[in-house]
């Protein structure tokens, strides 16, 4: 399966650029670029204790933004090529096309009508293995460039003013550009039973089917599976302040070798708007989840968050919590943590931003515990149409096993938008 998927970005590209030239009497078109060059000190390029490396990294980084919204199509695509370039270690350059594309790409066909469709399209940088050493900031070091795309026709029967049936198809594509990583196809079945209970209440009820094809191979010869959902949720305006979802149910994944797996699965989603600028959020979740190289998890997950929202101040925090046992390996993963973000403008030009985090980690085969702590903070000024910021970020992690690592990076990046 691996691919650039060159064809799918250009087709969602050029097609929100010719729907700018039909309907341009009742539509509205945005087209933005972009240029962003940036020079960055890394002391520990490798994430790695023993035998630290530093270099000086340039980042140039041309984009586009495009918004376009008509009666038949909205459309909203950003596209950008990130090339990086190590002064004193040219093997780890991101200065291919297929590894420096960055793409958030959303084509919505006939929004509000019963048949609608929706493509996305998203290029991104990831972890090939959460347990690995990795940041979001390094993208070369076990992480690798993802192609991930999405085509969802569906259908709204309205059988009554309160009832309505919904059923669909999605075809869902992965790809890696990384060889570890495992490719992955799906073609899914939806149909839900919709109940409007009252201006607040929805119910409803629903039956999935996915056939799942990926290049995951585990050392039983386990690979492909078709996969059942059974469903029943509700969605609850409790108040103006309050709102809660739950989804609950029961999920079964027959691999095609013969193993079957089955277990419960469910969502809680609440916020509670305190005041204007407070919310507190809430959320679990237990789905069957893929991994990028270690196939299926039965994974949990949990939160809870504080949000501070005003335009002279904004700040949140979030407690979160997760399990991962692996369907077809011997490993389990979890962890609880916290992060903190703060935002504060000190000028109608000039904002600080300052973040940290906190994590403790603990993993089988091996068995492995890990702390991890990192902070950072940015000045950044805007004039016009420029955008210049200046960066610090510091990570550390300490490891029972010796996978310890201090990793200390500092970012000058400016960018001009037309």
């Amino acid at each position: 399966m691996k691919s650039s998927r060159l064809f799918m970005i250009a087709i969602i590209v050029l097609s929100g650029v010719l729907v700018s030239f039909t309907n341009s009497w009742s539509s509205t078109f945005e087209f933005h670029p972009r240029f962003t060059l940036g020079e960055e000190y890394n002391d520990n390029i490798d994430l790695d204790d023993k035998n630290k490396k530093d270099d000086w990294i340039t980042t140039v980084a041309p984009g586009i933004s495009l918004t376009y919204d008509a009666r038949s199509l909205d459309a909203a695509i950003d596209y950008s090529l990130d090339f990086r370039f190590y002064k004193n270690h040219s093997s780890n350059d991101q200065d291919s096309f297929k590894e420096a594309q960055r793409v958030n790409a959303t084509l919505s066909f006939f929004p509000g009508r019963p048949f609608t469709l929706l493509v996305t399209e998203t290029v991104s940088n990831v972890a090939i293995d959460e347990r690995d050493n990795n940041v979001d900031y390094n993208e070369s070091e076990n992480r690798t460039t993802l192609y991930e795309t999405s085509v969802s026709p569906q259908y709204r029967w309205q059988l009554t003013p309160t009832f309505s049936l919904v059923y669909g198809y999605d075809y869902n594509r992965e790809d890696y550009v990384d060889k570890r990583g495992d490719d992955t196809e799906e073609h899914v079945g939806h149909i839900s039973l919709i109940k409007q209970v009252s201006s607040a209440t929805d119910i409803f009820v629903r039956y999935t089917y996915t056939d799942h094809s990926t290049d995951y191979v585990s050392d039983d010869g386990e690979s492909d599976y078709d996969r059942q959902d059974y469903t029943l949720g509700i969605n609850q305006q409790v108040s103006p302040r309050i709102k809660v979802s739950v989804e609950g149910g029961y999920s079964q994944i027959n691999y095609k070798s013969g193993s079957d797996y089955d277990n419960p699965t469910g969502s809680i989603d609440a916020s509670y708007r305190f005041s204007a600028p407070v919310t507190f959020t809430l959320g679990y979740s237990y789905d069957y989840e893929d991994t990028a190289e270690d196939g299926v998890t039965e994974r949990q997950d949990a939160s809870f968050g504080v949000n501070y929202d005003r335009e002279s101040f904004m700040a949140s925090s979030e407690l979160f919590w997760f399990e991962s046992d692996y369907v077809l390996e011997d490993r389990k993963d979890k962890g609880y943590g916290i992060r903190f973000n703060l935002s504060k403008p000190l000028s109608r030009a000039l904002t600080a931003n300052f973040n940290t985090d906190y994590e403790h980690n603990k993993y089988t085969d091996p068995s492995e515990k890990v702390d991890g702590f990192g902070v950072g903070g940015s000045l950044n000024y805007t004039y016009h149409r420029f955008l210049t910021s200046l960066g610090y970020r510091f990570r550390y992690s300490n490891s029972d096993i010796g996978n310890d690592y201090v990793n200390n990076v500092v970012t000058l990046t400016g960018t001009v938008r037309f």
